[in-house]
């Protein structure tokens, strides 16, 4: 952590540093010569002959665009070659991905009035960056509800939010920490301030009051707190927003929101917060609501997300994977995907055996998730929370991090205090556990006794829900 509040984001991936990480991934791992590009995946089908798959694949280097069948032994889809951007039915110029990502930066985008439609991070990452001063651009972020926005730096310590998620707070059970969450959340907009003087920071640079500007930080909560009094759903069901720079760009009046286009020339929209029509009249507009899957479009009907067990295994080809659909809402991707990753190669390589009675797993898998994340689109995404979700991955490639196999209840003790890590399962390397040893525990004493003292109700809770389901089955 460096001590400057934050401000440096270099506890962060910034501008093309994570394209660089994979760079030097692959030229570490010698990755290069397996990896092809400028080709598209056109079908993918069962070769019944072969038992096996047939992938039909353009070649779509400058002057050639030809196709050829290839057959594999096992097929692993990514996201990225079946998610497409939700297109929206607009006669307003739209921008797409490659104008927001232009290599060149924004600056060709100036002047003009923009509606960004959706509340995910990338609608509001679109929107702070559309919003430059420089730019000048009048900029309005659409929602259809409230959004959960988590601060990138927490009051409690001024560490990212991540740093204060341990494994001590991820064994209460869910029930239990959305409804403390959600207070406890509240109360940490609210009282900000009273948070950072009862939970400084070990060292932070001095800020002089004139950097500070008081008018813009109370509207920022104040637009915090509205947000998140207005989602739609409980604290842990549904998608946490960590980009909160926009949260500034909204203070200083660089982007308004508003409500859902009350017409379909996108010009009427509902105030956010109240019955109100706002007149926009935009000359872009930017669609951000998210991505379809193009799953069936690629097997002619045949493979569908909802066939895969835990988001990553088919119920019927074992020879069949997805990694990257298990979408987090609290979390990020490129962990839970690297675990996924680490689990399919090791049921491709027979390290450890494809769970049994999967169909009768994934049913009542998808009953569980069909009624907490009952808003979310599960046709096309797999919600989960990233490390109850890669602990249960854990568990089934026996790497799960146990006080029997770990063999030191000092260590043990240690890694439920410390910030969550996937480097948890990683446990059996002398470089892991050294590592262990020296990571700092930055959740507040006061906070880790108070989750202590829970935990007996949790056991009581947990206990009722096992009778209560035991003496319903038939």
């Amino acid at each position: 952590m460096k001590p400057d509040g934050g401000a440096s984001r270099s506890e962060f991936f910034r501008n093309d540093e994570y394209g660089q990480y994979l760079e030097q991934f692959s030229e570490t791992f010698s990755l290069h010569g397996n990896i092809v590009t400028q080709h598209r995946v056109d079908r993918i089908c069962r070769d019944v002959d072969r038992d096996g798959w047939e992938l039909l694949i353009t070649d779509l280097k400058e002057g050639q665009a030809e196709s050829t069948t290839e057959y594999f032994d096992c097929v692993i889809l990514c996201t990225g070659l079946t998610a497409a951007p939700v297109q929206i039915d607009c006669k307003i110029k739209t921008l797409s991905v490659s104008e927001l990502h232009h290599p060149d930066g924004l600056g060709h985008i100036s002047d003009q009035r923009i509606v960004v439609i959706g509340g995910g991070e990338s609608a509001v990452d679109y929107a702070n960056r559309l919003s430059q001063p420089e730019l000048n651009n009048k900029v309005y972020l659409s929602l259809r509800s409230g959004i959960r926005v988590s601060p990138r730096y927490h009051p409690i310590r001024g560490v990212p939010s991540d740093f204060l998620r341990n494994r001590l707070m991820l064994s209460i059970h869910e029930d239990i920490r959305n409804w403390i969450g959600q207070r406890f959340v509240e109360m940490r907009i609210r009282y900000q301030e009273i948070f950072r003087r009862l939970f400084p920071a070990k060292e932070v640079n001095n800020l002089s009051p004139t950097e500070i500007d008081q008018d813009v930080s109370q509207i920022r909560k104040a637009w915090a707190y509205k947000l998140t009094k207005a989602a739609k759903d409980d604290l842990f069901n549904m998608f946490h927003n960590k980009s909160d720079d926009f949260l500034d760009a909204v203070a200083e009046g660089r982007i308004t929101i508003v409500g859902p286009p009350n017409n379909d020339q996108f010009t009427v929209f509902r105030s956010f917060d109240s019955d109100y029509e706002e007149h926009i009249e935009p000359t872009l507009v930017v669609p951000a609501v998210g991505y379809q899957e193009r799953l069936s479009e690629l097997s002619a009907g045949h493979i569908q997300l909802s066939d895969f067990y835990m988001g990553c295994i088919h119920t019927t080809h074992p020879d069949l994977f997805l990694v990257g659909f298990a979408r987090p809402i609290i979390g990020n991707i490129p962990s839970i995907s690297e675990v996924q990753a680490r689990f399919v190669c090791g049921l491709i390589a027979e390290t450890f055996p494809r769970p049994a009675n999967i169909v009768a797993l994934h049913r009542a898998d998808a009953l569980s998730r069909k009624v907490r994340y009952k808003h979310l689109r599960l046709e096309s995404i797999y919600p989960v929370e990233m490390f109850p979700y890669c602990d249960q991955l854990a568990r089934l490639m026996n790497t799960f991090p146990r006080l029997r196999s770990i063999g030191s209840l000092a260590v043990w003790c240690r890694m439920q205090l410390t910030p969550a890590t996937t480097l948890h399962y990683d446990y059996r390397e002398k470089s892991s556990s050294e590592l262990y040893a020296s990571t700092p525990v930055y959740m507040p004493r006061s906070l880790i006794i108070f989750l202590l003292v829970i935990k007996p109700f949790d056991f009581v809770y947990r206990t009722f829900r096992r009778l209560v389901k035991r003496s319903s089955e038939p």
